[in-house]
């Protein structure tokens, strides 16, 4: 007897399938009636979706039904919708299947990827502590003022790279991501070498533009790279490697920067006869700059995931649509004004104390400044540690236990910072002020760790180097707003201790403010994220 046949008693006693009843039962034998149709509403839903999506997933065929959608056998019809489907969506779901089937394990070459672009950033960052390494050297050289030294580190580098950022970022999305980042890479290599041959300030702010507008994409366009090259179940952990290697990196820098700068000065005596008389910091551009032939033939030959290649054909299939920023903007604007208002906030805060501890510790405790800079350094160090693993645990035991997010463990963290922040103003030795300080910045790293990710979700893939370039912009204009602040506070307090108050009223509701904006923006960032990634027309997010 099969499953669901019917069983029957007849007039022997015996019991029959309902599809073989013998002679004499009920008259003559007859053709065996058919079974009545059963309705599984579980059976058809597993139909559909299988019908509709898993054709288009089929590793055999996904690559020709993304070039030629109506070609092969393919035809984009189901026997339940009856309808074709556009080929971005085929596009789009082609690479989510590449996206799945290299989900468990990431290739070499795109480990590779990111080694090369962290290497890099350290590049980057190199010649950008240089410039603040090389300020005293530059007044004793040429006579600068403190005006103009602050005009090339403030004006000619924040300004001009937050102007640039967004054309940066716009290129990158329009002509390709490795092509704008090579191209960045040789513009603030060749302005660093010229820098070094410049002696009037008009030279030096001009080669300060163009190693600002060099690196003005850098970072958001690594981390639209991120992406392209990790499947989704690997990219936070790619990101936290790229933003542990960047802080670290910066740190490195300035060692490396003031390690040949002190060399130079120790050994102006054994150099060779042709570079006898010539300042050292000018010898120190020249050298960072000798590498930069080597990063752009590792960033232009740098390959790319496979999986990239069809991300760009979902992004280039709706072309007008999704190349449209100011309409994604407009659209989307609840969730971009609360992510990056609470960016705005955290660093606000997270920048004040950055700045402005280095003189509020000496004036409440009567220290040695000179001391202030290694027990800050030391806290910087832990908090930079402690942060940058904390998202990553956090996140895995919180997927495990009820899905946390990346956005919920963001709000998570900012709601922690305060809470050392307001002890700042009762601390009654130095111990207990880098302690603070390094709690602090730990939460606040957490948080900020976990940033790049949340904008890579609500980011169109063709928007995303754009999207990207806004947290800079944040940043930036938060590095000048703070500073001012800070000092406006502290000019109405008095005391010794008046700047660590001024600190703290400048912080604690920064970054109470930076928490509730993050926690307001789930549900809209929610409602972007499903309309982002709902490529198909018509059918709702």
């Amino acid at each position: 007897m099969r499953k669901g046949e019917l069983l029957e008693r007849g007039a022997n006693g015996k019991l029959h399938s309902s599809y073989s009843i013998p002679n004499g039962l009920y008259g003559p034998a007859r053709r065996p009636f058919p079974r009545r149709p059963t309705f599984d509403a579980r059976l058809i839903l597993l139909t559909y979706i299988k019908v509709n999506l898993f054709v288009v997933c089929d590793r055999k065929s996904v690559y020709a039904v993304r070039d030629k959608p109506w070609e092969n056998g393919h035809d984009g019809r189901t026997a339940l919708t009856l309808e074709r489907p556009s080929p971005p969506s085929i596009a789009f779901a082609a690479s989510g299947c590449i996206a799945k089937h290299g989900a468990s394990k990431a290739s070499a070459l795109t480990w590779y990827g990111l080694v090369v672009l962290l290497m890099t950033s350290f590049f980057g960052f190199v010649v950008r502590q240089m410039l603040s390494l090389i300020a005293p050297a530059l007044q004793a050289s040429l006579g600068f003022s403190d005006l103009q030294i602050g005009m090339l580190q403030g004006l000619g580098m924040a300004v001009f790279a937050c102007i640039a950022s967004y054309p940066m970022g716009w290129l990158a999305d329009r002509y390709g991501r490795r092509l704008l980042l090579a191209i960045g890479v040789a513009i603030w290599s060749l302005a660093t070498f010229l820098f070094a041959f410049q002696d009037s300030f008009g030279g030096l702010f001009a080669g300060t533009i163009g190693i600002a507008i060099g690196e003005a994409g850098l970072v958001p366009i690594i981390y639209a790279m991120i992406p392209d090259l990790f499947p989704e179940q690997r990219r936070n952990t790619a990101n936290l490697i790229f933003y542990g290697g960047s802080l670290f990196g910066a740190g490195i820098g300035m060692a490396l920067g003031g390690a040949l700068l002190e060399w130079l000065a120790a050994s102006a005596g054994s150099l060779p006869h042709w570079l006898a008389g010539v300042d050292s910091w000018r010898i120190a551009m020249v050298v960072i700059a000798l590498p930069s032939p080597l990063f752009f033939l590792l960033v232009a030959t740098m390959p790319l995931a496979r999986r990239a290649a069809a991300v760009r054909a979902a992004e280039t299939g709706d072309a007008d649509k999704a190349q449209d920023f100011l309409s994604y903007a407009q659209t989307h604007w609840c969730t971009l004004a609360c992510v990056c208002g609470s960016i705005f906030a955290m660093a606000v805060a997270m920048t004040s104390a950055l700045i402005w501890f280095p003189i509020a510790l000496p004036r409440a405790f009567g220290i040695n400044p000179a001391t202030v800079g290694v027990g800050l350094g030391i806290a910087i160090t832990a908090a930079t540690l402690i942060g940058v693993f904390l998202p990553g645990i956090t996140l895995k035991f919180g997927q495990r236990g009820g899905g946390l997010t990346p956005i919920r463990a963001t709000s998570f963290f900012l709601w922690l910072t305060p809470l050392p922040a307001m002890c700042l103003p009762f601390v009654t030795s130095t111990f207990q002020a880098y302690t603070v300080a390094a709690l602090q910045g730990a939460m606040g790293v957490a948080g900020s760790a976990l940033m790049p990710g949340i904008f890579q979700d609500l980011a169109p893939a063709s928007l995303r180097a754009r999207v990207l370039t806004l947290l800079g912009i944040v940043n930036a204009l938060a590095l000048a707003v703070s500073p001012l602040a800070v000092g406006m506070i502290s000019g109405l307090m008095s005391g010794p201790r008046g700047m660590l108050y001024s600190i703290s009223i400048a912080s604690i509701p920064s970054l109470i403010a930076a928490a509730v904006l993050m926690s307001l923006a789930h549900r809209p960032y929610a409602a972007t994220v499903r309309a982002v990634h709902s490529q198909f027309p018509g059918e709702k997010a």
